[in-house]
Parts: C-alpha cells; sequence; structure tokens
C-alpha cells in the first residue's frame, strides 16, 4: 500500500512585507467564493471583472479553493526543484526557447539579456499540464502526483471559471473561451516555478535603472500568478502611465490579460505593461521564488476581433484586429513571441522608453 506520508521539500523562506510607503496599484479582487450562487451572482462578478480590464488590467482572484498552505508547499516543490537539481541534469533537460519556440524545461541564468549587455538572474523550470509530455528532473518527479492535481484544477477550475466570466463580460456563449483552452487539447501552455536571485551588482542596477525583467506584455490569453509577498511586481497604470507596485494579497492569485485576449476584444481590454524591478531596501538582498501560470489557447485557435459574436464589442466601436483569413494561429504567435524574446537585437543595445520590433509578422513592444 503506498505511503501517505508526503516527502518534505527544501524550505523557501519568503521575505517579510515590505513597511515602506510605496505607490500600489488599487485592484479590483474578484471573490470566486460567490461563483457557484447561480447567473446573476456570475453576471456581477463579471461586471467587476470588466471593471478591472477596463482600468487596470490586472485584478486579484480570492476564494479560488487552493488553500495558503498548498500555496506554501507549491513554493517549496519550486525552490527544491531549482535549487537542488544537478547543473547537468538541468542542462540535459534546458528548454528550446530558440530553436523551438517552446519553453518546457529549465531555462538557466543569463539567458536573457535586459539591457546594455547585463544578462539576467532568473532561474526556470516549466511544464505543460500534461505531465506525460516529457522526462521532468529527479527532484520533480517525488512531487509529480500532487502537482499534476493542482495543474488540473488550475486548469479545469479556476481558469475555466476567469473564461467564463470573460466571456459574460462580453455577451459571448458562457463557454466560448473555455472551448478554446480545453483541458484536453494540445497548446503549449506552462506552468512555471520561478526564481530571481538577488545576485545583481550596484553597476548592473545602474545600467537597468533597478530593472530585473523589462517592461512588456504578456503574450498568451490569461497570466496567473500566486501572489508574492516580495514588493517586485509593477505595473503601468492606464491613466497615468506611471508604474505602480503590486500589492501582496495573502493566498490571492493575481491575474492579467496577454496580446491574445486584448486581440479577441479588438483592445477593448488591454494587455497590460508590467515588469519586475529590484525590491525595496528592506526586501533587498533576498531572493524570490513563485508559482505561475501562462495561459495560451489551444494550438489551432486562431484570434481576431469577435465583432460579430460580442455585442458589447460592437457598441464600444472597436476595430478588428486582423483582416480575416491573416489572423494567427495560437502556436504560431507562441513560438516566434518565445524564440525571439530577450536574445534579440533589441534588448542587446541601451534601451530608452518604447522599442518595437516585428515578431511573427506581428508588431510588439518592449518598455523600458
Amino acid at each position: 500500500m503506498p505511503s501517505l506520508v508526503k516527502p518534505t521539500p527544501k524550505h523557501f523562506t519568503p521575505v517579510q512585507e515590505t513597511k515602506e510607503d510605496l505607490p500600489f496599484a488599487d485592484l479590483v479582487k474578484i471573490d470566486l467564493s460567490t461563483y457557484e450562487n447561480g447567473p446573476e451572482a456570475r453576471k456581477k462578478l463579471a461586471t467587476e471583472l470588466s471593471n478591472a480590464m477596463r482600468t487596470q488590467g490586472f485584478f486579484y482572484v480570492v476564494n479560488h479553493g487552493i488553500s495558503e498552505e498548498e500555496i506554501q508547499r507549491q513554493i517549496d516543490i519550486g525552490y527544491t526543484v531549482i535549487t537542488t537539481t544537478p547543473t547537468d541534469e538541468k542542462r540535459s533537460l534546458e528548454g528550446r526557447m530558440k530553436q523551438d519556440g517552446s519553453y518546457q524545461g529549465f531555462k538557466l541564468r543569463n539567458y536573457w539579456t535586459i539591457d546594455q549587455g547585463v544578462k539576467d538572474q532568473i532561474e526556470q523550470y516549466n511544464w505543460n499540464r500534461d505531465l506525460s509530455l516529457r522526462t521532468h528532473p529527479s527532484t520533480f518527479e517525488q512531487f509529480r502526483e500532487e502537482t499534476d492535481a493542482l495543474c488540473r484544477y488550475v486548469h479545469t477550475v479556476v481558469l475555466y471559471r476567469l473564461l467564463t466570466l470573460f466571456a459574460i463580460s462580453l455577451d459571448l456563449p458562457e463557454d466560448f473561451f473555455v472551448k478554446r483552452h480545453s483541458y484536453d487539447v494540445k497548446d503549449d501552455s506552462w506552468f512555471r516555478y520561478m526564481m530571481y536571485f538577488h545576485d545583481h551588482n550596484e553597476d548592473d542596477m545602474k545600467k537597468t535603472q533597478g530593472v530585473w525583467l523589462k517592461g512588456h506584455c504578456d503574450f498568451g490569453s490569461i497570466t496567473m500568478l500566486f501572489s508574492q509577498p516580495m514588493a517586485s511586481l509593477q505595473l503601468m497604470d492606464h491613466k497615468t502611465k506611471t508604474w505602480r507596485w503590486v500589492k501582496h494579497v495573502p493566498g490571492s492569485m493575481v491575474i492579467n490579460a496577454g496580446e491574445m485576449m486584448e486581440w479577441w476584444t479588438g483592445g477593448y481590454y488591454k494587455a497590460t505593461i508590467h515588469r519586475v524591478c529590484r525590491p525595496p531596501a528592506d526586501q533587498r538582498n533576498q531572493d524570490r521564488c513563485g508559482l505561475f501560470y501562462f495561459v495560451v489557447p489551444n494550438d489551432d485557435v486562431k484570434i481576431n476581433t469577435l465583432l460579430e459574436e460580442s455585442s458589447v464589442l460592437r457598441a464600444a466601436g472597436v476595430e478588428r484586429r486582423f483582416e480575416p483569413g491573416s489572423e494567427p494561429t495560437s502556436e504560431m504567435y507562441r513560438r516566434a513571441r518565445i524564440s525571439a524574446y530577450g536574445v534579440s537585437d533589441i534588448f542587446k543595445g541601451k534601451g530608452s522608453g518604447v522599442q518595437e520590433e516585428v515578431v511573427g509578422g506581428i508588431k510588439t513592444k518592449h518598455y523600458n
């Protein structure tokens, strides 16, 4: 009979919340505890979601069904995988970002250029929700069963509920986005353990103006981040065009839309610019460890503005993003974005303001 005792991962001790008076973003909280209370309750949540997407483009999700203890255990598992997997094993399981446009596997430090030749100090382990698709590190295998259960819950419960609310807010059939993000259909959505190591020296921080990861928009449909105590994530305020910090809300998920959701809505919901920066002084000289889910539609889904389908978008007078027949598939754009990010010429020189490049035939921007 299998043991009911779970293996103990190496513990990651998060920083204490900052006491500095930072300009935090005022983000909406979507409380999913009311989701099952009927159509009116879901409509109310959809209205709150729409307000969040039309103002800041980020929002919190609370009462999603995953406990703080489960979240901390996953952070510990990620810490174990990233810090105890032998380097040779990591290299044998390294993701083929440039070659295949896929993050699946490890991304080691110093792969990306942030600015002026400064390399990143970010390490990741990325995996598809279908854990059978590839070999995993030995340090991950002992936690595989519980991580698989978490992946399924995040996708088929939390994500599906959010996608349903997105659909309701746009006057679409409730399952419109769910059908295009089927759990059992192939796509390259990826879960990620990610660590930001604090190893940048002062000269590097001067060159990047304290930026650990350059301002950008995510390219998928939805990004889900389990909230972290370290104040490091910043978003660009839609109205003031200033950077605002994202405050830690224990046990919550931080949600933002990516470019593919922006295309579907013709810019009615925007992919918000965000970046990762050196934390305030009382949180420095410590590492940041997190769990993410980057969601893209199923591979063969073509994304264009839903003018025929959505009365909300027609009333808003949005414009179609692509000429019919020229819209990209999810797989096409995902491969192009991943293969170019952080290694194209745009990242190598001195950056100032907004920088543009064409990726997969589509203009994309990066922000300092």
